[in-house]
């Protein structure tokens, strides 16, 4: 009996992460990536694997989860705030608000930005940069674009690096290999 009740709880918990995994689809329906063509969606699907990679789960981390799958939504989509706020709660619409780069912020004020933000931004900005990094070499940018957006993961990895070591650990390795192959 025990065990029903678990697995009950943990389709509840699975289904709020179905929905919100949903609502990402929607919402990024008819956006490509910009550096290669790829359906948008595939960027934050990316970012759940690098999470969970370092141990991360859609049950244990849920919040963390979700917000990774609307850490764009704010920015590039009509999603507002209270929107994700209205369906998901209000922990996980301020995630997706630090995550979002405000039309008169500078880049430098947005990931200065990081320095003072949530534990739980700071990992979802580090393995979006990782994702990022990772994603470049099928990108259609210049050199000098791929080493400057490579020197500002030094910035993310310096405001965010004590949320996860092992993020930071792993994004660390990937800025040194691309500056050292340059």
């Amino acid at each position: 009996n025990s065990y029903k009740n678990i697995d009950h709880r943990i389709m509840k918990e699975l289904k709020l992460f179905w929905d919100a995994l949903a609502y990402a689809l929607d919402n990024h329906k008819n956006q490509f990536r910009k550096s290669n063509n790829i359906p948008y969606i595939i960027h934050p699907l990316r970012v759940l694997t690098i999470l969970r990679s370092v141990g991360f789960t859609e049950i244990k981390d849920q919040d963390l989860m979700i917000a990774t799958l609307f850490h764009d939504l704010i920015e590039d989509t009509d999603v507002t705030k209270q929107d994700i706020k209205t369906r998901f709660g209000e922990k996980i619409a301020s995630i997706a608000k630090e995550l979002t780069k405000s039309k008169n912020q500078t880049k430098e004020q947005y990931l200065l930005s990081f320095k003072d933000g949530s534990d739980e931004a700071k990992i979802i900005k580090m393995a979006d940069r990782i994702d990022n990094l990772l994603d470049m070499d099928i990108s259609n940018w210049t050199n000098e674009k791929k080493v400057n957006y490579t020197e500002q993961a030094k910035l993310i990895l310096n405001h965010c690096g004590n949320a996860n070591k092992q993020l930071a650990s792993l994004l660390n390795q990937i800025i040194n290999k691309i500056l050292n192959r340059k």
